[in-house]
């Protein structure tokens, strides 16, 4: 599991602290992968959440729009069951 931002280091490191998160936080400050992944929100100082269920061979598998983070991860869960059993 890899997480993605564009906040700043600074502020991935308060997130992670405070939420306890151990998986690593990437920092897109300059909107790279959001753009690449077509999640950018240009006229906006955040991005779309959207969770990306990605393969070993780097194929999107499930895509989660509009997510919120009350039982998302039991969603993410249960697709990657019904794409790997």
């Amino acid at each position: 599991m890899i997480g993605a931002s564009i906040d700043s280091a600074r502020a991935n490191t308060i997130f992670a602290e405070k939420w306890g998160v151990t998986f690593p936080l990437l920092c897109d400050t300059e909107r790279v992968l959001v753009v690449a992944f077509g999640v950018d929100k240009p006229e906006s100082p955040t991005a779309r959440r959207t969770t990306f269920l990605i393969d070993p061979d780097g194929a999107v598998r499930k895509v989660f729009e509009n997510v919120t983070a009350r039982g998302h991860a039991d969603k993410v869960l249960q697709a990657a069951r019904e794409v790997w059993g």
